[in-house]
């Protein structure tokens, strides 16, 4: 298994998540128990077979207290919208002591159109992110950038000051009004400010606008990941949680899902969302996902996420916060560079926070070496002889027993 380099080099784990939930002082540890999948098993009673659409609520796992659960549904806080339109508006800074050299237009080009482009895809026409930028100059920071401290261990308020000291610095020259996500782009000269936390608090902008969501980018976007940074860091504002570990476990970035879905490795093989996580975005619906509630067998197809029609995923319920899904990865949309396909099956858990691994992949082919860099990149369950059956030990069974085209036909068996 290749180990991937830390895409938070630079942020101790920590640091990221207490960014996003404005917590700079004191970041409560993470306490979990594992066994055998990752997660807490616990004891499930057989009920009456029940596999319907997932529209009744059943197997939509609602949200729960931690900081960006994966549940479905309405939270406290608020996010960017993930259907529709997405206003952003993107000014460039640089720094007394790391004056721009380069074109607005060459940072600019980074980002857009692929990110755009990229939400237009994999969700159908259903997202368009509509960033309006400032090309005319830089706006120069009253501070060097080495005192921002990326390079060491930003925080909250470190952040917030970073942030502030921008607005500060365009002043009354933008009118920000109907702003959902602010992005904030340094020069490449600006060393110290290596790599993009998002910011979830409210801050005022000078024409009076209050800014609900800032991307900061860092040296990391044209250095390493291009414009999937952007698309990593505003599925944080839409409400989705990072996938790989921030509990200072010094896991690879890829521990929990491999290179699967741009929220955990950006660079990923297969960078498109889990099915979990578009239909969480509104992208698909209730009726495209089969929900397996109780004892019994059933049989489902299941079509690729990187195409829009027919069932995503079938979903098992096992308790009110935790779900086996089982979707098909195809060499489509997002994923078409994809190194391997099939049926990926991993469970998702609303009560563990973002970098607790609320989704963790489960291997078809554990100790292979992967694909594409990645152990887990070859995940995925199939027709292929030793690759056709998942049991989680505790009650679940799915079996791959049809293929036609892309389209997998699997079997779940629930004691």
């Amino acid at each position: 298994m290749k180990t991937q380099f830390n895409q938070l080099s630079g942020l101790a784990p920590w640091g990221l998540l207490c960014l996003l939930t404005q917590v700079a002082k004191a970041c409560p540890s993470i306490s979990t128990s594992f066994h055998e999948t990752g997660l807490t098993r616990q004891h499930h009673h057989a009920r009456a077979i029940s596999s319907r659409a997932a529209g009744d609520g059943s197997c939509k796992l609602k949200p729960t207290s931690v900081n960006l659960s994966e549940g479905i549904g309405a939270t406290d806080q608020t996010f960017a919208p993930s259907t529709g339109t997405l206003h952003g508006y993107m000014i460039f800074v640089d720094f007394p002591d790391a004056q721009a050299s380069e074109p607005t237009e060459e940072l600019h080009q980074l980002f857009i159109p692929g990110a755009p482009d990229w939400y237009r895809d994999s969700s159908f026409g259903q997202l368009t992110l509509d960033v309006t930028a400032d090309t005319s100059r830089f706006y120069r920071m009253p501070a060097e950038s080495s005192t921002y401290s990326f390079d060491r261990q930003v925080t909250s308020e470190i952040l917030g000051k970073y942030i502030q000291d921008a607005l500060d610095s365009v002043g009354t020259t933008i009118n920000f009004a109907g702003t959902d996500v602010l992005y904030i782009v340094p020069t490449k000269a600006a060393k110290h400010i290596t790599f993009s936390p998002t910011f979830m608090g409210q801050l005022t902008a000078g024409d009076g606008t209050i800014i609900g969501k800032t991307v900061t980018f860092g040296q990391d976007a044209p250095d390493s990941w291009g414009f999937l940074v952007m698309n990593h860091e505003t599925g944080h504002t839409m409400g989705l949680p990072d996938l790989y570990p921030l509990d200072g476990s010094g896991g690879s970035t890829t521990m929990y899902v491999g290179g699967h879905d741009v929220m955990g490795l950006i660079s990923g093989a297969l960078p498109d969302y889990f099915a979990w996580h578009k239909w969480k975005l509104g992208w698909f619906s209730d009726n495209q996902f089969d929900c397996v509630d109780g004892a019994g067998s059933t049989t489902h197809t299941i079509t690729p996420v990187g195409t829009q029609k027919g069932v995503k995923g079938v979903v098992v319920k096992r308790d009110e916060t935790t779900a086996i899904v089982a979707e098909v990865r195809a060499q489509a949309g997002a994923d078409s560079n994809a190194c391997s396909t099939g049926v990926l099956i991993y469970t998702v858990s609303t009560s563990l926070a973002s970098g607790a691994g609320p989704i963790r992949v489960h291997d078809a082919t554990p100790g292979s070496g992967g694909c594409g860099g990645d152990e887990l990149n070859d995940a995925h369950f199939s027709t292929i002889a030793g690759r056709t059956t998942f049991d989680s030990g505790d009650g679940v069974k799915i079996t791959v027993v049809g293929l036609q085209g892309d389209d997998y036909t699997v079997t779940v068996e629930v004691q």
